[in-house]
Formats: C-alpha cells, structure tokens, sequence
C-alpha cells in the first residue's frame, strides 16, 4: 500500500470532518462541500493512472453519500463513525498494489520544498514524512472522531447527552464541557506519545475539581461525567497506543 497517499487523503477527510464538531442536527450544505472539496486538494499530487481516476470518482461522490446518512439525525454519530470507515475501505483498496497508484512530480517537489523550509540540510525523507502524517492523523481522530465514537457509545449504553437534559446544563455550559473533552483527549494523547503517564492524572484531577460542587449535589450527573471522561480518556489512550504501535 501507498502509505503516504494513504495517510495524506486521511488526514485530509478527517481535517474537513471537523466542521462536524457542533453539528448535532446534520451537516449543512455549505459543511457537506467543504468536506467535499478538501481532499480533493490531494489529486495534483498523484500520478495520472487508472487509480486515481477511481481515487477521484471516490472523493467527488463521498459528500452526496455522506448527504443521505446526514438526514437521519435520530443515528447521526453512527451514520458519521461508518462513513469514516467506509471512506477508509475504499481509499485503502484504491491506494493497495492492486491499483499502483503513486505521487507525481508535484508530490516531490513539495516535499522537497517542505524539506528546504524545515531541515537545515535540506533532506525530508519519506520515512519523515509518514511519521509526520501518523502523528497528526492520530491528533485528528482524537479531536473529533473519538468524540462521535463516545457519543455513539453512550447512546447504545441508554445515556442520555446533557444537551438533552436542560435541567442539568445550559447550552453554554455544554459547549464548555465538550471543548474541556475535547482538549482533555489532545493532551492524553500527547502524554501517550511522550510516555508521561503519570501526566494524565493531572488532567483528570483537574476536570474533577472544576466539577467538585455538581457532582457533590447531583450523583446521577457525577456519574454520567465520570463515565464520559472514563470512555473518553480510553480511547484517546487506544489512538495514541496505535500511533505508537506504527511509529
């Protein structure tokens, strides 16, 4: 398999599915060719082949199948989870040996260029270039693709989201709560790849003190907190064992 092509198509799919964050209702129009078109920004670089024809049939229709799952907001984070995973199934098949397909002349000289911008001497191997990818495809999925796969989990577990608890939090305060998630799992992530284990305590001790007074007054809150940060702390910690795993 071409794993940079690969890599570089994921990367750029899971990058524009961040307009997906706040999108509880399904993605607007506007979302859908945002998705749309930015990993279309990937075809310059490939070798004109049969691939990439499959690659660029591939892109092009990925927005309107993702259009129809978007229209059942009562399965949305599942619908998005197998999308993610559709579009991985057939962007592997595509970059397999069974297609050949390989960067062009354009992909070498912006390596080459990256190389001359961040390199003293000059020389970006591919090699380099694959860690880097790996590394901010793993940054990428904690940010959002592990919240939809935590939403999706809690809803099968009979979970109710506090957005739909509106004695519970206001919108304001679920937002907050969302994005203290979301740096929650960057900074897990990190620590993984650091080996600083004993880091993560740190964060989870400091979500505990800020929520100290709701969860002396509320248990069932607690516990829908307590099991989100549990869930939410795991898989970060699976992405960045994986990422470790390929490094």
């Amino acid at each position: 398999m071409n794993y940079a092509i690969f890599l570089s198509i994921l990367n750029l799919v899971v990058l524009a599915r961040l307009r997906l964050i706040f999108r509880d209702e399904g993605a607007t129009a506007k979302d859908l060719t945002i998705i749309g078109i930015v990993p279309l920004t990937v075809l310059p670089f490939i070798e004109l082949s049969w691939g990439w024809g499959l690659l660029a049939l591939h892109l092009v229709s990925y927005p309107f199948v993702m259009k129809v799952t978007e229209q059942n907001t009562a399965k949305l984070n599942r619908n998005r989870a197998l999308m993610l995973l559709y579009h991985l199934l057939i962007t592997g098949i595509i970059c397999s040996p069974l297609f050949e397909i390989n960067g062009g002349l354009s992909a070498e000289k912006m390596i080459g260029f990256l190389g001359w911008m961040i390199l003293p001497e000059g020389d970006l191997s591919l090699d380099t270039v694959i860690t880097a990818q790996v590394v901010l495809a793993g940054i990428l999925l904690v940010i959002n693709e592990m919240n939809i796969v935590l939403r999706y989990i809690l809803k099968v577990m009979g979970i109710e989201s506090l957005s739909k608890q509106e004695d519970k939090v206001s919108d304001k305060e679920y937002s907050m709560g969302r994005l203290i998630g979301l740096l929650e799992r960057i900074f897990i992530y990190i620590f993984v790849l650091l080996n600083q284990y004993s880091a993560i305590g740190f964060i989870l001790a400091a979500k505990g003190v800020t929520r100290f007074n709701n969860f002396k007054d509320d248990r069932p809150f607690a516990e829908y907190v307590l099991i989100g940060t549990l869930l939410s702390t795991l898989l970060a910690l699976i992405i960045g064992w994986g990422v470790k795993i390929l490094l």
